[in-house]
């Protein structure tokens, strides 16, 4: 699924207007000059989308107009669609293909819209047989007026020749539209949307970004209320508790307490028994239940004493600076709601409020999504956010679906609310009825049933012209290692040892991270494993590190081999836990990569720190350590220029792709506001990638990818062609990457690879990696392009 091409007069030469067209342009034409003597503009939009409708033979068309003061598109006018719809739909500037297409100002062809990920299904329009889809915007000049939509069933895609007439049907219409929205006003008739339109709508279903993929229903519970007004139902004053019972639940509470950690534990050895670890503390603390015992032996009742002390805990975490600190209130309320429960006796279960729910929030900290996997929470809606955070990956890691929404609006929902988080097309359904429900779940059980149906995946990957190809794994959690064994990846192309540092409490000691790495080497016995050092900092925050330098722009800040090396007991630390770790299990396939390297000294400044944690633990009688291979991540830009320089003293490259383009485009991956510029086709970014692949070659090390690039299948020829021949992937992708990779010649892919490195024009390059059916055959990339 990629998004359409922009239409530009880069494209091929445009083809003579077909006469039924030139028919069209001549009657908006006359229709145009007409509308000076009607006072009623919906009787006018309707008469265009009928022409429209006829002359192109669509069984669609449509206007959307666009309000400044609302800043929504709202759908005017219809031929084809559900009348209900009219004046229901409404869409944001952005928002679905239709948003899309005004905010970027440009046509958006698709033979199949649904495949889009930035379409957007309204259930009451009825469109779903008219999946061939097109929207041109109406403007005049940086002013937005509305978008002219026409529609058919997919079988009856759209021509470059249609595209050019609506345009040109847009252009003419601007002019009519806005003159008509002058002599409205002057009858006093809607020169803006009617009241009712400026209230907000009921959302039904809200569009957004897959960062985990699968599907999940059920009610929804909004996080991060305000914890101090509503903390607990308070109908529990009304019973008759004792002392004793308060005990009880203590103690009831800590067992609960100790299976979840357990439980958790077994899932998790990263978390080595400290996600519940405040709870566990605070049920010990004096200065907590001890107040609690205090009020009750004063004559409080032991829900109130409970209520009270509560209360006091989460306004004083809650206005803390401290944003760590601030997360504590709902520990706070977590436990107390299991005291309360068990006090009452009524619940198997206490506090599991998020059990079987999607839950919404703004943000979250990863020990917080480990929280909501121990209660076994149905899906996550986060409305901040990006898709390569660490929040997203752990999400995949445990296989919670995960969506990026965007809305704050969803944060009002009322908890309870029925939601279906459709984690494949990525929406967001609020209150569906029983069709849309049936129709959803009817649509994952066919999934399902088809990825049951890929069979096994070989166990090793070779191309169509005979050419080997190596697949790794990407690792998060010690989880991931049976789901990439499975899978039969060949070794562990990126181990992100970040993670028991984001999903803990603190800084986990030396002795903490050993029986981590050791389990992971010993499991990974035979394959190659790749350990990343701490790779901390931009968008991947530790909750319980409270940076006081307040980074403007953490992303070019503190962070990766550059916080390790500023922080080097901490750096000490990891690297003498996996050297241990690596004895007996060791040799060459055993691999250390350090992240973010910008230059030669500050890789062999790392690589010392190695041989001093060596040194240390040979003085101190550890022997049996092995010689490992030491690479680096490639993603800062500055290395391009010395890539000769640096492979000889190196093991092998692993190109980060995220982080590359971030860096190499100037685009913070992070924020909503530039995503578009995150283009991995820039000429920039491919002409670097296939220095980085020759310098490889050069210097006979091995080269990998293990960024989002890598398993986007789009991408996957070119990188083929430059001579990639490792990609490191999320377990998940394996099998579809290993299929498309068994149809790849490489001989094609790399001249298709010399075509496209050829273009120098960002237009021209989209169109090569993201075609669409009418503009397929005139891509610059095609084999006949000179």
């Amino acid at each position: 699924m990629h998004p359409p091409p922009i239409l530009t007069a880069t494209a091929a030469e445009p083809k003579p207007m077909a006469k039924t067209h030139l028919g069209l342009l001549n009657d908006v034409g006359e229709l145009s000059a007409s509308l000076a003597g009607s006072t009623n503009i919906k009787s006018f939009l309707q008469r265009i989308v009928e022409l429209v409708a006829s002359h192109l033979r669509s069984d669609v068309c449509s206007i959307y107009l666009y309000s400044q003061r609302t800043e929504r598109l709202t759908l005017r006018v219809t031929r084809g669609l559900s009348a209900d719809a009219v004046g229901r739909v409404q869409l944001r500037l952005g928002e679905g293909l239709v948003g899309t297409a005004l905010q970027e100002l440009r046509p958006i062809c698709e033979k199949c819209a649904s495949t889009n990920p930035n379409y957007r299904f309204f259930a009451e329009t009825d469109e779903e047989h008219f999946e061939a889809f097109l929207a041109v915007p109406i403007s005049r000049g940086s002013d937005r007026i509305g978008v002219l939509v026409v529609q058919r069933p997919e079988e009856n895609a759209f021509t470059e020749t249609d595209i050019m007439a609506l345009k040109a049907t847009a252009s003419q219409l601007a002019g009519a539209i806005e003159n008509a929205r002058i002599l409205i006003s002057m009858h006093q008739e809607e020169s803006e949307p009617a009241a009712e339109d400026l209230e907000e709508p009921a959302i039904k279903m809200v569009r957004g970004e897959v960062a985990s993929d699968g599907y999940a229903h059920g009610p929804a519970i909004v996080l991060n209320r305000r914890l101090s007004s509503q903390l607990l139902n308070e109908t529990v004053l009304t019973e008759q508790y004792t002392e004793e019972d308060f005990d009880r639940a203590i103690h009831e509470t800590e067992r609960q307490l100790e299976n979840l950690q357990r439980d958790l534990a077994h899932k998790l050895p990263e978390m080595a028994a400290l996600i519940f670890s405040a709870h566990v503390l605070m049920l010990k603390d004096d200065e907590f239940t001890g107040k609690m015992r205090q009020r009750i032996r004063g004559g409080t009742h032991p829900a109130g004493a409970i209520l009270g002390v509560a209360r006091e805990y989460i306004d004083l975490f809650s206005a803390n600076a401290n944003a760590f600190v601030r997360e504590k209130a709902q520990d706070v309320e977590d436990l107390s709601r299991r005291l309360i429960g068990n006090l009452q006796q009524s619940l198997a279960e206490p506090g599991s409020q998020c059990s079987q729910h999607i839950v919404i929030a703004d943000t979250l900290f990863p020990s917080d999504v480990l929280k909501l996997a121990s209660e076994e929470v149905a899906g996550i809606v986060l409305v901040t956010g990006g898709v390569t955070s660490h929040v997203s990956i752990l999400a995949r890691s445990l296989q919670i679906p995960l969506m990026i929404a965007g809305n704050r609006r969803l944060l009002d929902l009322a908890d309870g609310t029925r939601l279906v988080l459709d984690g494949f097309a990525g929406h967001l359904h609020i209150d569906p009825d029983d069709d849309i429900l049936k129709r959803l779940r009817h649509r994952n059980n066919a999934r399902e049933v088809a990825n049951h149906a890929r069979g096994e995946m070989q166990p090793t990957t070779i191309t169509r012209d005979g050419q080997r190809i190596t697949l790794f794994a990407n690792i998060n959690l010690l989880s991931d290692l049976e789901h990439a064994t499975k899978l039969k990846a060949e070794g562990v192309g990126l181990y992100r040892s970040e993670f028991p540092f984001l999903v803990r409490t603190d800084f986990p000691t030396e002795e903490e991270q050993y029986p981590i790495y050791r389990t992971l080497v010993e499991q990974c016995a035979g394959s190659v494993l790749t350990f990343r050092t701490l790779d901390i900092g931009g968008d991947k925050v530790m909750a319980f590190f409270d940076d006081k330098s307040q980074q403007i722009n953490p992303n070019l800040g503190m962070r990766s081999i550059r916080f390790s090396l500023h922080h080097r007991k901490l750096f000490h630390e990891q690297l003498r836990a996996f050297l241990r770790a690596s004895i007996e299990h060791g040799g060459r396939r055993i691999r250390l990569m350090f992240p973010m390297i910008s230059s030669i000294d500050e890789y062999l400044e790392a690589r010392r720190e190695v041989e001093i944690c060596r040194e240390q633990l040979v003085a101190e009688g550890i022997t049996g350590i092995p010689e490992i291979s030491i690479g680096i991540m490639v993603e800062v830009p500055s290395l391009i220029e010395i890539l000769d320089d640096i492979a000889p003293l190196v093991d092998f490259f692993c190109i980060g792709t995220n982080d590359f383009i971030q860096f190499l485009v100037a685009v913070d991956r992070s924020n909503e506001k530039v995503a578009p510029y995150f283009q991995p086709y820039h000429p920039s970014v491919l002409r670097s990638l296939k220095r980085i692949a020759d310098a490889a070659a050069r210097h006979g090390i091995q080269v990998s990818i293990c960024g989002e690039m890598a398993h986007e299948v789009r991408y996957i020829p070119f990188l083929i062609g430059i001579g990639i021949r490792t990609l490191s992937v999320d377990p998940r992708y394996l099998p579809t990457i290993q299929k498309q990779l068994q149809q790849i010649d490489t001989g094609e892919a790399r001249q298709q690879a010399e075509r496209i490195l050829s273009l120098s024009r960002i237009d021209e390059l989209r169109r090569c990696f993201e075609p669409t059916p009418s503009t397929e055959s005139d891509s610059p990339c095609a084999a006949d392009s000179p």
